[in-house]
């Protein structure tokens, strides 16, 4: 999210097209790694040691150097690029299959994880699976949210659990905001939720207190 002037939230799909189409997502996810890696290493240094997640557009991946850019970011921050992983969001096929392919290789020998974004929507299929290192799914809340009174959600669901394991992947579930699916996810053995059920999202800032309020 992104608050403008006036004090009011602006959300990714009200300027992430916009950034890709003016030629200004590299910079943007630039930034966002650096200002992510350094709430990371910060919340570490307080006893939250935890993964931080960077969604990055396909096209960001098209440049050669962009491996040595995370660590770069990672390093300055004091970020153990172990604990990064980036997600890749499809907001439009791959220009150049090769080229990425490369760029996602060597970003995995360097140890930093690769997820896939809301998987089943969009250009997300079995075949990106196949081909891309990934290490971890994650679900879109579109089969998460409302699956424990919808077959057709939680059939989806249950399939995608059973390819995740069978793959070796960590498992994300989006969009979990009522108890019920939480029970769902918990019942199918899924490794990571995320949600306005667990929380809403919050400046940096307020995330230790939020933590240790809950771990009492």
């Amino acid at each position: 999210r992104w608050r403008n002037p006036e004090g009011s939230l602006v959300f990714p799909d009200q300027f992430i097209r916009s950034a890709e189409a003016c030629g200004l997502i590299d910079e943007l996810t630039d930034q966002m790694m650096t200002r992510s890696f350094e709430w990371g290493a910060k919340w570490m240094v307080e006893g939250l040691a935890i993964k931080i997640s960077v969604n990055v557009s396909m096209g960001s991946f098209e440049r050669l150097n962009m491996p040595e850019e995370v660590m770069l970011a990672a390093g300055a921050a004091g970020m153990d690029p172990r604990q990064v992983i980036l997600e890749v969001t499809e907001s439009r096929l791959m220009e150049d299959p090769t080229k990425i392919l490369e760029t996602l290789s060597r970003l995995r020998l360097k140890g930093i994880g690769l997820s896939i974004d809301d998987y089943g929507t969009g250009f997300s299929s079995m075949q990106q699976l196949k081909t891309i290192p990934f290490t971890e799914l994650k679900i879109d809340r579109a089969f998460v949210n409302g699956a424990s009174n919808d077959p057709e959600a939680r059939a989806m669901l249950e399939t995608s659990v059973d390819l995740a394991r069978a793959l070796g992947l960590s498992l994300v579930a989006e969009g979990v905001e009522v108890e019920e699916d939480w029970n769902v996810l918990a019942r199918l053995g899924v490794d990571l939720a995320q949600g306005w059920y667990i929380a809403k999202a919050m400046p940096g800032d307020e995330l230790l207190a939020w933590w240790r309020e809950r771990e009492g």
